[in-house]
C-alpha cells in the first residue's frame, strides 16, 4: 500500500509518496556515521603538514556544524521522514531556517509536541529521555541549547559562508593567518616608531580568499568587484568545538531513532562529563578572527550594467 506524510522544509510544504516510509527512515538513520568526524580530526591533529591538516580540520569543522543543523531541522519539522527533509533542503533555506529559530521568530512549523521552536524546547525534546526528571538532564539541555544557540551565530555569520564556500571549492588565495598591530600617528600620514605599536591580534592559522560584491545600488546590476578577506583560527577552538559537534550530532540521531519506534536502550546519547567543557572553546582566540582591507573603489568610478546591456554589449562584439 502506498504510504504518504507532508512535510514542510522552511515554510515549504512537500507530500513524500513511498511503499515504506518508517523502512527508508530507519535504513536512512542506521545508515549516518558520527564517528566519522571523530575519524577526520584524529587523521588531521597530528598531521606533519601543519598548515594544510588546519585547512582539512576547518572544513570538517563547517561540514559538522552544516550535518548537525541538517539533523536538527529534520527532527523539527519532519521526524518521520528525515531522509525526505534533507534531501529538499538547500543549503540557503538551511541557513534561513537556523536564522529563524536564532531570531525566535513565531510560527516555525514543528511536528514536535513543543510550544514553540526554540533552541531550549528542541533540546528539552531531544533529550527527553535522557536521564528524565534528574538536575543532569536540565544541565544536559541547558548546556545543549545555549551551544546551538552559538553554533547559529557562527553558521550564519556572512564571513564563515563565505569562508566555507572558499574552503571546499578550493578557491582559497592563501593559507595561513595573519597579524594585525595597531597604533596612534604622531603627525598625520606618518608611521608611528615600531616600540609604539601594539599587537591586536594573531594566528598561524587561518586563510585569505576574493568575495565578490555588487557595485553600486540599482536594482539589477551586474557590474562587480572582489574584496580580500582574511581570517585567524584557533586550532585548539576548532577542534574542540569538533568535539561538541559530533556529541550534538550523535544525540540528534538518537532523538530521531527514537521518534521512530526504536528502543530507548538502543539510543546512545553523549555529552561532556563536565559543563565547563562547552565553554571551552570559547576561551581560545586569536584576537582579530577576521580582516577586510582593499582598494577603495567609487560607484562613480564604474558603470551600472543591466544583464540586457552586458548581452548586447556581447552580441556587438560579436558582430564586430
Amino acid at each position: 500500500m502506498i504510504q504518504n506524510s507532508i512535510f514542510v522544509v522552511n515554510d515549504e510544504p512537500y507530500c513524500l509518496w513511498e511503499v515504506d516510509i518508517r523502512d527508508r527512515n530507519i535504513e536512512f538513520l542506521n545508515g549516518l556515521d558520527p564517528d566519522y568526524f571523530q575519524y577526520l580530526v584524529s587523521i588531521h591533529i597530528n598531521a606533519d603538514d601543519e598548515k594544510r591538516a588546519s585547512i582539512a580540520l576547518r572544513v570538517t569543522f563547517h561540514h559538522a556544524i552544516e550535518t548537525l543543523f541538517s539533523l536538527i531541522g529534520a527532527y523539527v519539522q519532519a521526524p518521520d521522514c528525515a531522509y525526505a527533509w534533507i534531501g529538499k533542503c538547500s543549503n540557503l533555506e538551511l541557513r534561513k531556517f537556523v536564522q529563524r529559530i536564532r531570531n525566535m521568530e513565531p510560527g516555525i512549523f514543528t511536528k514536535l509536541t513543543i510550544a514553540s521552536v526554540t533552541w531550549e524546547n528542541i533540546a528539552q525534546s531531544v533529550f527527553h529521555t535522557y536521564q528524565p526528571g534528574s538536575q543532569r538532564q536540565a544541565d544536559t539541555v541547558k548546556c545543549f541549547s545555549r551551544l546551538w544557540l552559538r553554533l547559529a551565530t557562527e553558521f550564519t555569520d556572512p564571513v564563515q559562508i563565505n569562508e566555507y564556500n572558499s574552503l571546499k571549492h578550493g578557491f582559497r588565495v592563501r593559507s595561513g593567518g595573519f597579524a594585525l598591530v595597531a597604533g596612534v600617528e604622531h603627525e598625520y600620514g606618518v608611521p608611528p616608531p615600531a616600540d609604539d605599536m601594539r599587537l591586536v591580534g594573531k594566528s598561524d592559522y587561518g586563510m585569505s580568499f576574493f568575495k565578490l560584491e555588487t557595485l553600486g545600488k540599482d536594482k539589477g546590476n551586474r557590474s562587480l568587484r572582489s574584496r580580500r578577506t582574511s581570517v585567524n583560527w584557533s586550532i585548539e577552538r576548532v577542534v574542540l568545538l569538533l568535539q561538541l559537534c559530533y556529541f550534538s550530532i550523535q544525540n540528534v540521531i538518537a532523538a530521531l531513532r527514537f521518534a521512530n519506534g526504536i528502543a530507548a536502550e538502543n539510543c546512545k546519547f553523549l555529552r561532556p562529563e563536565s559543563g565547563d567543557d562547552f565553554d571551552r572553546p570559547w576561551q581560545y582566540s586569536p584576537g582579530v578572527t577576521s580582516l577586510n582591507i582593499d582598494h577603495v573603489i567609487n560607484d562613480h568610478d564604474t558603470i551600472s550594467l543591466t544583464r540586457q546591456e552586458l548581452l548586447d554589449k556581447i552580441s556587438g562584439d560579436k558582430d564586430r
